[in-house]
């Protein structure tokens, strides 16, 4: 999963939707993970159930899923820019 903002923000958030879900249910948007790298939202107890409910990784930290994610893709950025002119 990746941010791809109006403004030229872009980053890897997950790996796959599942750790996406997790995210979300700890309060964090794309945005506040790729532009801010904000970590530490206020959980959502709707969004946790969702996730317990759809996902098929278990729950991790936030951090932990975009450290991860991250390093899967570690040259994302660099990809994107090669598309453009």
């Amino acid at each position: 999963m990746v941010f791809l903002g109006s403004e030229g923000e872009r980053g890897v958030v997950a790996a796959n939707l599942s750790d996406f879900l997790w995210v979300l249910a700890d309060g964090l948007g794309p945005l506040e993970v790729v532009d801010f790298e904000q970590y530490e939202g206020t959980p959502s107890e709707t969004l946790t159930a969702l996730a317990e409910r759809h996902a098929t990784t278990s729950r991790r930290t936030t951090r932990d899923i975009v450290t991860t994610a991250r390093a899967e893709f570690p040259t994302f950025s660099e990809d994107i820019d090669a598309f453009c002119r």
